[in-house]
């Protein structure tokens, strides 16, 4: 078992909780960005382990993200380390997945060659994008599924919806198992593109009335918050009383907050595989036990 966790500044929530479950000691990486933009990392001291866990997300700055963690794996292996088992909860370069135009790289491809240099061959990711994502690592990754800690986070919140909704077919795996465990009846949405004008709708697979009940939207990611919003103003139309969202990831770029509550979304509770004020629930229990197996 890995006795020391190695972090990055972007996920100190997750590095408390992960070495308090683990019953581990933590090393925060130093890390300062010269005027030329170009990023520098330093280990505080040498690990006192051979083996160890390093901790860091690839959002927001995906790009210096990607460049610190590879520096921070170089500067493990020269201070001794041999194992170095990468937890990344936020993958980005996931949606390049494949070559969808001639001339195209698969992104991850060589992200996980330069990973791969520097000796690490264990990788654990939250909610990746897709399993060819993953297969284009190249290296042994593990997919951590969020359900549980969804599940706990809404009862220690206090919210009982009466209504869960997938904002499209693909998040609807996980609403399903989320409205049996609350009882509560479940909406399925699916999107169109009008092939002239390009405009995505969404219409609801089947009609379920949710006109004075209580509604939470459920998906992996909320990025620009397009696919929440055109589901949520639909329900607000409907006479839907409270809308709420609930994803693992929320990286609400650009203005995706206004737009999620202007569409009627009262509020957004996302995870801390990215640390920002929408984080409201912690993933460290399914990453405890990917660890532990």
């Amino acid at each position: 078992m890995n006795d020391l966790v190695v972090y990055g500044p972007s996920s100190r929530w997750l590095a408390s909780e992960l070495a308090q479950e683990l019953e581990c000691d933590t090393m925060m990486f130093q890390t300062k960005i010269f005027p030329d933009g170009e990023t520098y990392v330093r280990l505080p001291a040498s690990p006192s382990s051979k083996d160890v866990i390093l901790l860091n997300t690839f959002y927001p700055n995906q790009d210096r993200r990607i460049v610190e963690t590879l520096l921070m794996c170089d500067a493990l292996r020269r201070s001794g380390v041999q194992n170095i088992t990468l937890i990344v909860p936020y993958l980005a370069y996931a949606r390049q997945d494949k070559v969808f135009l001639s001339g195209e790289p698969i992104s991850l491809v060589p992200i996980g060659r330069a990973l791969s240099c520097l000796g690490v061959n264990d990788v654990i990711v939250v909610e990746a994008h897709s399993k060819e994502a993953l297969e284009a690592l190249g290296l042994n990754v593990t997919n951590v599924e969020v359900r549980e800690s969804m599940l706990k986070a809404l009862e220690a919140l206090k919210i009982k919806p009466d209504v869960i909704v997938a904002p499209d077919k693909k998040a609807e795996i996980r609403a399903s198992w989320l409205a049996l465990k609350l009882n509560a009846e479940l909406l399925v949405f699916e999107k169109s593109r009008d092939r002239l004008t390009g405009q995505v709708s969404s219409q609801p697979v089947k009609e379920v009335n949710v006109s004075q009940k209580s509604v939470l939207i459920v998906d992996d990611i909320i990025s620009t918050g397009g696919s929440v919003a055109n589901a949520s103003s639909f329900l607000k139309k409907e006479g839907a009383l409270e809308i709420r969202a609930m994803c693992v990831h929320a990286l609400m770029v650009g203005d995706a907050e206004s737009v999620l509550f202007e569409s009627g979304v009262l509020a957004v509770y996302g995870s801390n595989t990215i640390e920002t004020k929408f984080s409201k629930y912690s993933v460290v229990g399914e990453l405890s036990r990917a660890l532990k197996r």
